[in-house]
């Protein structure tokens, strides 16, 4: 350690020797790097999220080259008088514009929708609706013709106050989502009155979501900076101590972004965290500089500016160098995440607080060197008030150390408890408010017409085989008999079986897969010349010698954790039932979802362990000493815990932003900890009793740990005004959570090192 503090030593003579030339610099540095910040592009895609190389990526790009897409859009239309010739005139139309839009290759509606019809020459194919209703009769007849295909509950609610046209997107990665959402609202616009239209997609969810994230950068950007900065003048009541938190907490998020502009990286949703989170832990190492520094000043108010900032700089230095090598530990543990976005998270952010340290330790100290001391600090009572409380509360903690240990082990144990109901989920929807617009339409169309998310499942092999259409009903049945969510299928068994039974006079025994592979073929061969070859371009890959086919599952609800469920067991079935036949694989936005889900619970579990040992070890190595780096974690662990066990207990799901929480607990609550144990330490080393030691170490440092810790919970409290529910919750969550650590550091270690006494802060 004595390397390090000649260091310190050393960097504060630079400080003091090129003030100017240091200030003048890092100007520069902001403004080049800063040029690039209108570089930066939104991306709320899912692929980006996940490893080019996983095997769902690659299966949605083979889905794209065979059958346009695995993405749909579906838009439904709700009215009292649905079925009016002034409705169904205008809703035509709608169909034609709809069909129009360069992203859609497909429309199905009632306006195209074909049934296979018995004849004498053994199926017709016909439209549903083959002209408009004009009476009562040709109403009471289209409704027939609506039951007998099957459409009713598909294309049409049951009530029949609901249609819906669905739309097969032609791309499922490779396009602008925000340009495809404003075409589409642009034309439900024009039509949404007096019927009302209700818009529900997957691409249509993130777009809303790279919108949304734009107004919160906007935000509570500015809120969370404006917060900092009222915290910082309650707490050190100088534009000194505030401003140069607040100077290196914005250079960090310019030089932060600009060089994502520079590497020419894309912003991701969970990258809108980035200025917030900056905020909260960039200003940590200044206020812990400028608390000491005001309080050695205080103590000594005709000393010399650099004599006492260098005082300041011997004594804080190695501990906010630790501080920042945890937190900078803790986020780039995310490197060990399975998902692209959690690494890239963890990289960014550590830069930012690397470039927030190297800031603190050598800009504040250049401007300290230049700028008179705060008037007040000469007064005599100047912060007593604070310094009266802080010793307060150590001298209670430390008197009622079992109590108070008893009643954090009992309420952390309860807690606990909660982790065994924790769930995962990854569902954009969940990003909105139940009131939001992007809800109600995929709640409608969820009621009306079993959701709008779809599980694709991918066949390759003889598909006209009987016994590979046998498989895909057997495997459709399963899917559909255990597991409820799943409320439509499709596949080309079910235009198989029809076509069958049209050719048997409509006798519902022939509603089975026929025994003959060329029968089949010439069932297909008589739909190319009586209907539209194309209609079969999302089930085949070709109508003559299809070599391979998709099984398309619609599902009411897309939490994760159930999805997860499904993709699981599916994958177990073909497993154990298909080895040997052609080969099934899982693929589209729901499987997506599924492989999300499990990738954040591994990620986290990974990127914890990860964090946590190294960071025990590097304080076991600090303290020299198994039960140092034990107390400099234990707070932060239990606060880990505690917090999860929370979660669960709310019905709290762990998603993509909350399985950040573990890294800043982990490396912001570890903060606290390593400043209060190593300036109890050296009050000891410098004579003090343990008990006067405690009392020394919260009237001198306990105002940066408790400014620190506020600093933190107030800077994510901009979280709360988030347009996004999870990032709403998170900011709560991670308030509380420091709030846990910050407590566990000023209550439990008094209270533990007065009642063990532990051998490593005497040595």
């Amino acid at each position: 350690m004595m390397n390090l503090r000649r260091i310190s030593n050393k960097l504060f003579e630079f400080d003091a020797r090129y003030p100017r030339s240091i200030i003048s610099a890092v100007i520069l540095i902001t403004s080049l790097l800063g040029w690039k910040i209108f570089n930066l592009e939104m991306d709320a895609g899912l692929r980006s999220g996940l490893p080019r190389e996983h095997p769902i990526v690659k299966s949605m790009e083979k889905i794209d080259e065979l059958f346009s897409g695995s993405d749909i859009i579906i838009i439904g239309v709700e009215s009292d008088s649905l079925f009016s010739k002034q409705t169904l005139t205008k809703l035509s139309s709608f169909n034609d514009s709809l069909e129009s839009i360069e992203l859609i290759s497909k429309v199905t509606s009632i306006f195209n929708q074909k049934q296979i019809i018995p004849d004498d020459k053994g199926f017709n194919i016909e439209t549903i609706l083959e002209k408009i209703p004009t009476d009562s009769i040709e109403y009471e007849i289209f409704k027939t013709r609506l039951e007998q295909s099957g459409m009713l509950g598909n294309l049409v609610s049951i009530d029949y106050k609901t249609m819906c046209f669905v739309g097969q997107i032609n791309s499922s990665f490779e396009y602008d989502e925000f340009e495809f959402r404003k075409s589409i609202f642009e034309l439900v616009n024009r039509f949404n009155s007096p019927e009302n239209f209700y818009v529900s997609s997957l691409p249509i969810t993130r777009a809303t979501v790279v919108e949304s994230m734009q107004r919160d950068m906007r935000v509570y950007t500015p809120i969370a900076l404006g917060l900092g900065i009222f915290l910082l003048m309650l707490s050190f009541r100088s534009w000194t101590g505030v401003f140069l938190p607040f100077f290196v907490v914005v250079i960090s998020i310019i030089w932060t972004f600009g060089a994502m502009g520079w590497l020419d990286m894309p912003l991701a949703f969970i990258g809108t965290l980035i200025p917030v989170m900056l905020v909260a832990i960039a200003s940590n190492y200044g206020i812990h500089i400028i608390s000491h520094y005001f309080e050695y000043s205080k103590e000594n108010p005709n000393g010399l500016r650099d004599q006492i900032l260098k005082r300041t700089i011997r004594k804080v230095g190695i501990p906010i160098l630790l501080a920042g090598l945890t937190t900078m530990v803790s986020f780039l543990s995310l490197l060990s995440h399975s998902l692209p976005r959690a690494r890239e998270m963890g990289v960014l952010v550590s830069f930012g607080i690397l470039v927030g340290f190297i800031l603190s330790i050598i800009l504040i100290p250049s401007i300290l060197v230049l700028l008179p001391r705060p008037t007040y600090l000469s007064k005599q009572n100047s912060m007593s008030m604070i310094n009266g409380f802080l010793v307060s509360m150590g001298k209670f903690f430390t008197r009622y150390n079992i109590q108070v240990l008893a009643i954090l082990i009992l309420g952390g144990f309860w807690l606990s408890m909660g982790i065994k109901d924790l769930k995962v989920d990854t569902n954009p929807d969940n990003y909105f408010s139940s009131e939001s617009r992007v809800r109600i339409a995929n709640k409608k169309i969820s009621e009306a017409f079993g959701g709008s998310t779809q599980l694709s499942i991918l066949v390759e092999g003889d598909i006209f085989d009987p016994n590979t259409l046998k498989n895909i009903e057997l495997l459709t049945e399963h899917i559909k008999n255990k597991h409820r969510v799943v409320t439509k299928s499709y596949s080309i068994v079910d235009v198989i079986k029809k076509m069958h039974t049209g050719f048997n006079s409509g006798n519902p025994e022939f509603q089975v897969i026929p025994e003959e592979r060329e029968l089949i073929s010439q069932y297909m061969f008589l739909y190319s010349i009586a209907g539209d070859g194309d209609d079969f371009d999302l089930l085949i890959d070709d109508i003559e010698e299809p070599g391979y086919t998709q099984i398309l599952l619609r599902m009411q609800e897309v939490r994760t954790s159930t999805i997860a469920d499904i993709v699981e067991d599916t994958e177990q079935f073909i497993r154990a039932n298909f080895y040997d036949d052609a080969p099934m694989e899982l693929t589209g936005g729901a499987t997506l979802f599924g492989v999300l889900s499990r990738m954040i619970v591994n990620g986290q579990l990974l990127s914890l362990f990860v964090s946590v040992i190294i960071i025990f070890i590097i304080m076991t190595i600090v303290f020299r000493s198994f039960i140092g780096g034990l107390f400099a974690t234990l707070p932060m662990g239990i606060s880990v815990i505690m917090m999860f066990g929370l979660m669960g207990y709310l019905d709290i799901p762990l998603d993509v932003t909350t399985m950040l929480l573990t890294s800043i607990l982990v490396g912001v609550g570890v903060d606290y900890t390593v400043h209060f144990l190593w300036h109890l330490r050296d009050h000891v080393r410098e004579g003090d009793s343990l008990e006067q030691a405690i009392t020394n170490t919260f009237r001198i440092s306990g105002k940066g740990i408790l400014f620190n810790g506020l600093s933190v919970v107030i800077g994510f409290s901009a979280l709360l005004f988030s347009v996004f529910v999870p990032v709403q919750i998170f900011g709560t969550l991670v308030m509380g959570s420091i709030s846990f650590c910050l407590f566990g550091a000023l209550a439990t270690l008094p209270a533990l090192t007065s009642l063990i006494k532990p051998k490593f802060l005497f040595k």
